[in-house]
């Protein structure tokens, strides 16, 4: 990933003839979607001015600056959209963009490391941390499972006694 752009969403297919596409948002907050200003698809290095962007059913349907037709979009199809730091929104006291946490040791009140975490992805109730690629532990994070997460020493603590079935 590019160290100073964030992955936000990505292109799923176009919306009619005129250049209207529709994409898929990453992450918890699909609404804060509709305050960027401006996106950089995959690898193109200058960003391009957001001229609409409309919520659709948990999607979007994006029109940007310079892509005017179906062709133009079908060439982007399965691209990656950025946005750069300097649009994230300011999170609240112990919320973390899921970026943060990717990599983090997860580590049991025993002090036993479970592993990584590899990925992250939303179920609507809580976020599920994925740890582990091989054995893919599914880790609920919730409060009754996640008792700290500390991106400054690189871990996240977890509730041993709740994953006892779990990781054994």
């Amino acid at each position: 990933m590019k160290h100073d752009l964030v992955e936000i969403a990505r292109i799923s297919s176009p919306k009619g003839l005129k250049g209207k596409m529709w994409i898929t948002p990453y992450g918890d907050s699909p609404e804060r979607f509709s305050s960027y200003t401006h996106l950089i698809i995959g690898d193109e290095k200058k960003p391009r001015k957001v001229l609409s962007c409309t919520p659709h059913k948990g999607r979007f349907v994006l029109e940007l600056e310079g892509i005017n037709d179906i062709d133009t979009v079908e060439t982007f199809r399965g691209e990656t959209l950025f946005i750069t730091e300097d649009q994230l929104e300011p999170l609240d006291e112990e919320e973390y963009y899921w970026r943060d946490l990717i990599g983090l040791k997860v580590v049991d009140e025993n002090g036993r490391e479970i592993g990584e975490i590899d990925k992250i992805f939303s179920t609507g109730s809580n976020d599920v941390y994925v740890v582990d690629p091989v054995k893919e532990y599914y880790i609920p994070a919730t409060k009754d499972v996640i008792k700290e997460i500390s991106p400054e020493k690189g871990t996240v603590l977890i509730d041993a006694s709740l994953l006892e079935d779990l990781l054994d």
